[in-house]
């Protein structure tokens, strides 16, 4: 099996990787790490795979406007979630069926992919999980794809995020980060089955989808001293009644509902890649009182914030 990312349509291979069939190791996980600066753009790529799973995250940093292809030599079930960024893009050869994610929306593919063409402008970084179509057929006895597909929502919801920062972030190692990744894809497949179809959204004019998108950089950026939302509306140039609801179905989420998200997404990031201590991270997200902090983040992700910062 080959995993393949190359310049779009030139061809030319900014990274390859080979793997056993069906990804099947004789280490508990295996796990790459490439860094790479190729023409003027910027790459960070990790991997992780095992029996029938492959974990991609790639992020990609240009300076203009690129197109690129991923491929795999194995058709595949695929989930595809766009983390920062937006990514334009189309399955296989279905040029005339271009779709588009924004940063926190997702998309399901039922199997048959080997390729995926996509284009990005800017700074992007997207998570990308393969199953083979034998691992998916043995989990799910093979009739559950288009059950997903037409129950997806587009926006990833708080129990979709809260799962793939532990995928993204787990804290095990050997055996036990395995049977750790391998029960965060079966949270995810359930929670797929689990979803409601997304209810069709009241078309909101462009110029108030440019103000409500203002508002939600403004609640990213302001995450120590945030805006009420009186004071949002205003600086986006908004009612707050049409703020409220447009954001709520940009996201998916309330504006305080997006705050809290984007809080323990930075805290957790904080703990478990830069090391920081508690009582930092608390001030850093915007809690005045460390204690409160650590009751929030333990009711999100079910564990002490000082778990994750330790070496």
């Amino acid at each position: 099996m080959t995993i393949k990312l190359s310049t779009y349509p030139k061809g030319n291979i900014i990274y390859k990787n080979t793997y056993p069939d069906n990804f099947e190791s004789i280490n508990d996980i295996d796990e790459a790490v490439v860094t790479l600066d190729e023409n003027d753009v910027k790459y960070h790529i990790k991997e992780m795979w095992f029996r029938g799973i492959h974990i991609g995250i790639f992020e990609i940093h240009p300076n203009q406007e690129e197109s690129f292809c991923f491929e795999s030599s194995q058709q595949h079930i695929g989930f595809l979630f766009c983390l920062s960024g937006v990514i334009n893009y189309y399955y296989n050869h279905q040029r005339d069926n271009l779709l588009s994610l924004a940063k926190n929306e997702q998309n399901f593919n039922a199997g048959g992919v080997n390729s995926i063409k996509f284009n990005i402008t800017e700074k992007t970084t997207y998570l990308y999980i393969q199953l083979t179509e034998d691992y998916f057929k043995q989990v799910t006895g093979g009739e559950l794809g288009n059950d997903i597909k037409t129950g997806i929502q587009k926006s990833i919801s708080p129990e979709i995020g809260l799962i793939l920062q532990q995928i993204i972030y787990p804290k095990h190692e050997g055996r036990v980060k395995r049977l750790f990744l391998e029960a965060r894809i079966f949270e995810l497949i359930i929670a797929y089955f689990n979803q409601k179809p997304e209810k069709q959204t009241r078309v909101l004019k462009k110029e108030d989808i440019e103000k409500i998108l203002l508002a939600k950089q403004l609640v990213e950026h302001d995450l120590q001293r945030p805006n009420s939302l009186m004071e949002l509306s205003r600086k986006a140039g908004i009612n707050d009644y049409k703020l409220k609801r447009g954001f709520k179905e940009l996201t998916g989420y309330t504006v305080f509902g997006y705050l809290y998200k984007i809080r323990m997404e930075k805290a957790y990031y904080f703990l478990s890649k830069e090391k920081k201590a508690v009582n930092e991270v608390a001030f850093l997200v915007g809690y005045k009182n460390a204690q409160h902090f650590i009751t929030a983040f333990k009711k999100q992700f079910n564990i002490l914030p000082g778990s994750l910062n330790k070496n």
